[in-house]
């Protein structure tokens, strides 16, 4: 028997209509919103979590980047609430959010570094994620908006941090 979560506004089972736990409310959520997840269960597309101990959302394994257990919990961020209350949930900020403190992050690494990390286009996913805790695509938009401060140079074997001038 499998035993259901209390929790209602599950992308795998309808609303219960439990006023604390109905769709309605989940509309009170917003894309790029900071939330505390718990980790429910996994499921053949991702990973049931709770919500601030309110609803229940879904982490896609294609948005996952790290290994996640029953029970633990972190932060994340809402994606999307649907027109039917469910809830997609990723773990990292998306778009532009967090960029800046992602830029400060790889040039504080560049500079323990030497100046120059050997990461490149065809660096895997999982060694950026390692490294820097972001997805290969967040790790790219922090990148190109330290390119284009004219921070770092980008070459075919990585990147270096370009000297500051002297006054």
């Amino acid at each position: 028997m499998n035993k259901k979560s209390p929790l209602s506004t599950s992308p795998t089972a309808p609303a219960t209509g439990s006023d604390s736990h109905s769709p309605s409310l989940a509309v009170s959520y917003k894309p790029g919103q900071k939330v505390q997840l718990k980790i429910l269960r996994e499921t053949d597309l991702g990973f049931v979590a709770s919500i601030n101990n309110e609803h229940e959302g879904l982490l896609y394994h294609s948005e996952v980047f790290e290994k996640l257990e029953s029970g633990q919990e972190l932060p994340g961020y809402i994606k999307l609430v649907r027109p039917d209350g469910k809830i997609d949930l990723i773990l990292q900020a998306f778009g532009n959010f967090g960029t800046d403190e992602l830029s400060q992050q790889i040039l504080q690494v560049l500079e323990e570094a030497g100046g120059f990390l050997p990461i490149t286009d065809k660096t895997p996913p999982e060694e950026i994620y390692n490294q820097f805790g972001v997805s290969k695509k967040k790790f790219k938009m922090a990148l190109g908006s330290l390119y284009k401060r004219r921070l770092i140079e980008i070459s075919e074997k990585g990147f270096k941090q370009i000297p500051k001038a002297k006054k």
